[in-house]
């Protein structure tokens, strides 16, 4: 008997020594951690990241968009607000070690990315430097600023951060309205076409009639039929200067291929110089009523490159676009023109 007491009061100690361990972790999990305080992120002005395998990067806001400093390209406003968002909402889950073992998790000035952010005034609002992704895949190792020991925050914040200038640029070309579009032009191999978008006249109203008398309306209204659907408004055509009647499908290929184009990457300055000696193998411009628009793609350096070459003017830079991406409107566009397609070498 007394034997099973001793049992029973071993399995209590043990139970409550569970509870306690358990109740200690958690706490420590949710409440001893030194979490840093939320910040606004329209308080967030200025993002540094840096990390030994990519020069700096500083994004700066600038009426609400982010730019790449010093170069002033515009940044991928998405990826930033991605950024700022995971800076305002750092939330620590865990303390991992108090060991400084950094090298175990990626936490070494060579492997580390550090993470800077300023408000007004060039305040700075935190400091983190961000290690490997834990093997949970839903935590990051990461250390704070001032901070010797290793937490686990939440998220993959390797993910966001580790950009690089050419992979926070905005890609965007072209971002408008397609059926905005009112008027375009394609040159190519010396031809051209002008193409604009008219909406064909209404119908011409019948002529009033006289109204019948009282007794003839009530006897019209007994054995009237329900009256049709109105007929909805002439859908708009594409037609050339004189007056032609283009394919609407044809036209709106080319348009939806290039209103909301994005390029691949961006050239330097010495092979967009280079560009805009040479001649364009094709020309498109394009109106509505913000204003006009224009695409001018060049040839290939070589044949077996998948890119290819171009212009724009939304933009001072120049680009490349993924050949495949326009093989399809090049045949559009080339049966528009009346350009046979070359024959395959034999």
């Amino acid at each position: 008997m007394k034997l099973k007491k001793e049992y029973i009061l071993l399995t209590l100690v043990v139970v409550a020594l569970v509870v306690y361990l358990t109740t200690r972790s958690a706490n420590n999990d949710e409440e001893d951690l030194p979490q840093p305080a939320k910040i606004e992120t329209a308080k967030v002005n200025r993002l540094v990241v840096t990390d030994k395998e990519n020069p700096p990067v500083e994004l700066v806001k600038k009426d609400e968009k982010w730019f790449i400093e010093p170069q002033g390209y515009a940044a991928d406003n998405i990826k930033a607000k991605n950024m700022v968002n995971a800076v305002a909402e750092l939330a620590l889950t865990a303390l991992v070690s108090e060991s400084k073992n950094y090298d175990r998790y990626e936490l070494t000035p060579k492997t580390r990315i550090n993470i800077q952010a300023f408000g007004d005034g060039g305040a700075r609002l935190r400091a983190f430097d961000i290690g490997k992704a834990a093997p949970t895949f839903q935590h990051t190792f990461v250390t704070l600023d001032g901070d010797p020991k290793i937490y686990h925050a939440r998220g993959q914040l390797r993910n966001t951060f580790e950009q690089n200038v050419e992979a926070l640029r905005d890609k965007s070309i072209f971002d408008i309205d397609k059926e905005s579009i009112a008027a375009l032009t394609i040159q190519k191999q010396g031809k051209r076409l002008a193409a604009t978008k008219v909406t064909p006249p209404k119908a011409e109203t019948p002529a009033a009639t006289p109204a019948p008398s009282p007794e003839a309306a009530k006897e019209a209204s007994a054995t009237a039929t329900p009256s049709a659907t109105p007929a909805e408004p002439p859908a708009p055509q594409w037609q050339t200067d004189d007056g032609q009647a283009l394919d609407k499908a044809e036209i709106e290929r080319i348009l939806g291929a290039v209103a909301r184009l994005q390029c691949d990457t961006f050239l330097d300055d010495a092979a967009k110089a280079k560009l805009a000696q040479g001649t364009a193998l094709a020309t498109l411009t394009f109106k509505n009523d913000q204003g006009e628009y224009t695409l001018s793609v060049f040839p290939k350096e070589s044949e077996t490159a998948d890119k290819v070459p171009a212009l724009a003017s939304t933009t001072p830079y120049g680009f490349v676009l993924n050949e495949h991406r326009l093989k399809e409107i090049e045949k559009t566009i080339d049966k528009l023109l009346g350009i046979e397609a070359p024959k395959p070498a034999k």
